[in-house]
């Protein structure tokens, strides 16, 4: 199925293989990365806190493209080109 698709769009995607294990080269790493930042030194008492403050950094960062995107310009990244 993807292989059918990536024919139909030639010139408009590349594809790159990636080492077996690279996080440095992964986005979401950087998302996740984000996620302890924001929620590093906070106490939870319990599951339902600790669910919700998760979910506001996920909303923050849904609403902020401009951060979303910069995590796939990263020069070691660079999904994007212009």
């Amino acid at each position: 199925m993807v292989k059918e698709w990536l024919h139909q769009k030639p010139g408009r995607v590349h594809l790159e293989r990636l080492p077996a294990y690279s996080p440095m080269l992964n986005p979401v790493e950087l998302v996740w990365s984000q996620l302890k930042r924001a929620l590093k030194n906070r106490v939870f008492t319990d599951l339902g806190s600790l669910q919700r403050a998760v979910l506001n950094e996920v909303n923050y960062l849904q609403a902020d493209r401009k951060r979303i995107s910069c995590f796939f310009r990263k020069k070691e990244i660079s999904f994007f080109t212009n």
